[in-house]
């Protein structure tokens, strides 16, 4: 047989088993995956891998989902610790028009945050929270400016669209209009989430995503503008956090039924 012969045989033969079914697979069931979290007590609701960075660990043990009351939509934010107060910092056009957000942390539980500040400009905000039952706070230590950040890989954790607590990793890919443009994956819903960089350094919240313009915007899902935490004004940020009000003083949204004392309505 001519050896032009011998390789149809080979290729076909080839395209055969690399069409056949797979093998079966086992697949837990959900009560087993249910069983199993329950059985590692495991109170960030995810089995975390030891392929994540340490920082990356710690940005989705902080990752929060942030929604405005009695609205669909959400937007995404990071869980700190910042002048001795617990905070949320996530996109100032997720709180646009709101001074009180629903923040939901995991297991179905969630907290009220109240706005402290904001910068529409700089498309950066602070909500004040009380202390969360299952999150842990990443402690806020912004990079101040742009050395040697070009090309820096970078990461964050957040809640793009319907997808839950999703890291996505990338690099710095330009510096423009004040605001960092990174190569990496986002979406609808990941606005606000926390940005670091390999030293745990917060770089900012993500912002937008780019839009291509040809007959009809496109969006390109794989640029990512970052709202850099320079733009903070820190002066006046370091006033609000210190001096924002007690959380006792608000246990509800805003237009929520008033607690009955004595049969008379507040």
């Amino acid at each position: 047989m001519p050896s032009w012969g011998r390789n149809i045989i080979l290729i076909i033969a080839m395209l055969m088993v690399s069409c056949s079914s797979p093998p079966e697979i086992f697949t837990p069931t959900q009560d087993t995956s249910i069983s199993i979290l329950e059985a590692v007590k495991d109170p960030l609701g995810v089995i975390e891998s030891s392929n994540l960075t340490t920082v990356e660990k710690r940005s989705r043990t902080g990752a929060v989902k942030v929604s405005r009351p009695f609205e669909n939509g959400h937007g995404s934010g990071t869980y700190m610790t910042m002048y001795g107060q617990f905070v949320v910092v996530t996109a100032a056009h997720v709180v646009e028009g709101h001074t009180v957000m629903h923040i939901q942390e995991r297991d179905g539980s969630f907290a009220i945050g109240r706005l402290i500040y904001t910068s529409p400009t700089a498309d950066l905000a602070v909500l004040h929270v009380p202390p969360l039952k299952t999150r842990i706070a990443v402690p806020y230590r912004p990079k101040k400016n742009t050395t040697n950040l070009l090309g820096a890989p970078i990461s964050y954790t957040g809640f793009p669209g319907h997808h839950d607590l999703i890291t996505i990793r990338g690099h710095v890919a330009s510096l423009e209009h004040n605001m960092i443009v990174s190569n990496m994956f986002g979406w609808f819903g990941s606005s606000g989430s926390g940005v670091f960089d390999r030293q745990g350094r917060f770089l900012g919240v993500v912002s937008g995503i780019d839009v291509g313009r040809w007959n009809v915007p496109i969006p390109l899902d794989s640029i990512v503008w970052v709202a850099p935490a320079w733009n903070f004004d820190e002066e006046l940020l370091e006033i609000r956090v210190k001096t924002a009000p007690p959380l006792s003083s608000f246990n509800s949204f805003p237009g929520a039924r008033a607690p009955r004392r004595g049969g008379v309505r507040d």
